[in-house]
């Protein structure tokens, strides 16, 4: 079965929004008009009722009493009116009803209007609504009462009145199917001009499912639409870039993997063939390639633990200045023997809740990188003091710095900048994501500045001990 567009769908919505709003306004104009000519019949009936209930009055006290042929006459004056009476005595019985009055049959006497007598056409029924009553009196005596009701088609209404309703109605009408009409035509024209746009976004999202990953809408508007197809452009490119650097991770495990297995590979076939002695100094180069090879499935298998939040972190209240000073001692050798001059600044009693081996993990690995991206005669300076309520430790470095469109990826698993590529000391690229996932379980950040040439500053920042952020990992 054939789907309708969704411009159909929406045309056929603004119609029917067009007609349910008209068939509303009908629906409450109706009840109003309804309310204004039944309020606008009872008063004339009220009118009519009023002057009968006098005559009435005035026939009882000029002959002291009901009389026969007044009761008829007033009768009958009601019935040339389209009026519908009845006159009652003081007790509520029916003296007379013009229903019962016949055109041929001449006046009717009271005892026939009380007994009914006159045939089928003579009993009297229900009276037409709106029904009006009012007493009759005489002196400040009330004797009885008449009850009047409209007999006419319009209910008291004037042919001009009946004629005003109707073309009223008439009139909303032919609104309502005007209203339907252009609602539809605009429908269909915005429609028209609002799914283009949706069109194109759904053409570009299956190109690009299908494969084309050049595909884009090009769109450039602030419309809700066009915010939409920019976030699909934008989204594009994201997982452009995501792919390329899911290649260039292959290719980086890879190259990682291959050259200490070529190096054992080649070391072992040269012993097997002869070429070279198997002695202690061979064993060890063969040794030392397989620990490189070990070192990093342990670096990988721990980042991929703390991604899960499955390393138990032992979690207690610190002076921070503990592990850094470790972490710091333990480099101090290494920047030495690079020709780097290392500079401290820690502050004591600094405390934080925390794991100190964990931690003291993260300050190495940002040591070990300045260290590694730092040339001989650099200066790496760490510091550890209180800012905001919060413990920072910095690491700063007069290294190579990171090109700005390097900067997104400097905690991505594997990642390092074309200029570390080529210094000869550079590790595997996961050092940086641990630091992250180690200091984002103590509920705390880190982050970076840089400048190409002049160096870059790492920032660990923790919240102190007693306002500890609650992290993901609780």
């Amino acid at each position: 079965m054939h789907r309708r567009g969704l411009g159909f769908q929406l045309g056929i919505a603004f119609a029917a929004v067009a007609a349910f709003t008209a068939l509303l306004a009908a629906g409450i104009l109706t009840y109003a008009w309804q309310q204004l000519f039944e309020g606008y019949v009872r008063a004339g009936v009220q009118s009519s009722a009023v002057s009968l209930s006098s005559v009435t009055g005035d026939s009882y006290a000029y002959y002291g009493g009901w009389q026969e042929a007044s009761l008829a006459q007033i009768a009958r004056l009601a019935v040339a009116n389209d009026l519908r009476l009845q006159i009652l005595d003081s007790k509520a019985k029916v003296l007379v009803d013009s229903v019962s009055l016949e055109t041929d049959a001449g006046p009717l006497g009271l005892s026939g209007a009380l007994t009914g007598q006159q045939g089928a056409k003579s009993k009297p029924g229900a009276m037409p609504q709106p029904v009006v009553q009012v007493p009759v009196v005489v002196g400040s005596t009330t004797v009885g009462s008449v009850k009047v009701a409209s007999l006419a088609p319009g209910g008291l209404l004037t042919q001009r009145d009946i004629e005003f309703r109707a073309a009223s109605f008439d009139g909303l009408a032919v609104a309502a199917a005007l209203a339907v009409l252009l609602a539809s035509f605009a429908g269909v024209v915005y429609s028209r001009r609002f799914t283009k746009p949706i069109d194109l976004v759904t053409r570009t999202a299956a190109a690009l499912r299908s494969g084309e990953r050049g595909a884009r809408t090009g769109m450039t508007g602030e419309d809700p639409v066009g915010v939409l197809g920019r976030t699909l452009d934008q989204m594009a490119d994201s997982i452009e870039a995501e792919r390329e650097f899911e290649r260039r991770l292959t290719a980086d495990v890879a190259h990682e993997l291959r050259t200490p297995l070529m190096a054992i590979q080649a070391q072992v076939e040269a012993m097997q063939d002869g070429v070279l002695p198997t002695d202690e100094h061979q064993l060890g180069i063969v040794r030392d390639e397989t620990m490189r090879l070990s070192r990093l499935a342990d670096s990988i298998l721990e980042l991929s633990r703390l991604e899960r939040r499955s390393v138990t972190f032992h979690m207690e209240p610190m002076d921070l200045a503990g592990p850094l000073a470790q972490a710091v001692e333990t480099h101090r050798a290494l920047m030495e023997s690079l020709e780097l001059t290392l500079v401290d600044d820690i502050a004591e009693g600094v405390r934080v809740r925390g794991d100190a081996d964990r931690l003291a993990q993260s300050f190495s690995n940002l040591l070990g990188n300045a260290a590694r991206y730092t040339p001989e005669g650099g200066v790496v300076t760490v510091r550890l003091f209180r800012e905001k309520g919060q413990a920072v430790v910095t690491v700063a470095d007069t290294g190579i710095g990171i090109p700005a469109d390097e900067r997104d990826h400097v905690f991505t698993r594997f990642w390092r900048s074309d200029a570390a590529r080529e210094r000869a000391r550079s590790g595997f690229g996961i050092g940086l994501a641990v630091v992250r996932e180690i200091i984002d379980y103590h509920g705390g950040g880190v982050t970076f500045e840089s400048e190409v040439g002049r160096g870059t500053t790492f920032a660990i920042r923790l919240p102190l001990e007693g306002g500890r952020k609650k992290s993901a990992a609780g």
